[in-house]
């Protein structure tokens, strides 16, 4: 015989026995089997996001006030939407896990270049979850004050909610331009402004 024959042979009889083995062998397979458990844990926590609307993010303008005392300015944009809607809106987006307070607060009264003030109880607004011509309405303004304070509550995801806004300018106000900064902040319902 030849050499690679012989080889040949010894190969196919290693062959034949690992595959008998293969079967035998799996039938007498012993040993423990062991099983254990774990806990699998997440915590949810709230997401909200908010989002001003452009009128909103451009400032809250009362315009030229030729006239003095004045009452109850409108600002700009407190009319100009669809059926006399409020164009002042917040909206609390689609993807937020919860529903939404806004906080309000001005940084000061309304302050001119010869530092004049306009008291910051002047300047007010009127907040609602829907706006027409008549909502929000100014029977229910409040005045801005320099600390936060709940102005929306409870707003759902994707609901937006409109402000409108009103100035009061005493008789004796000197002449120029006044201005103050208005701050928003959403926090997930029931939770305090900062």
């Amino acid at each position: 015989m030849k050499r690679e024959d012989v080889l040949l042979l010894v190969f196919g009889i290693i062959l034949i026995f690992s595959i008998a083995m293969l079967f035998i062998g799996n039938s007498k397979l012993t040993g423990h089997v062991t099983s254990g458990s774990t806990v699998s844990n997440v915590t949810i926590v709230s997401y909200l996001s908010i989002a001003m609307s452009t009128n909103l993010q451009s400032g809250i303008l009362f315009g030229s006030v030729d006239t003095l005392p004045a009452l109850n300015v409108s600002a700009s944009h407190n009319y100009d939407g669809a059926s006399s809607a409020s164009t002042f809106f917040i909206n609390v987006s689609t993807d937020s896990n919860t529903a939404v307070d806004f906080c309000i607060k001005a940084n000061a009264g309304m302050k001119n270049a010869g530092s004049d003030v306009i008291g910051i109880g002047n300047e007010t607004y009127s907040n609602a979850t829907s706006s027409s011509s008549t909502v929000p309405v100014i029977a229910n303004n409040v005045s801005l004050t320099t600390s936060n304070v709940k102005s929306g509550i409870n707003i759902a995801a994707g609901t937006p909610n409109y402000y409108r806004y009103w100035l009061n300018i005493p008789a004796a106000q000197a002449t120029g331009t006044y201005n103050n900064s208005v701050s928003f902040e959403g926090v997930a319902t029931g939770g305090s402004c900062s």
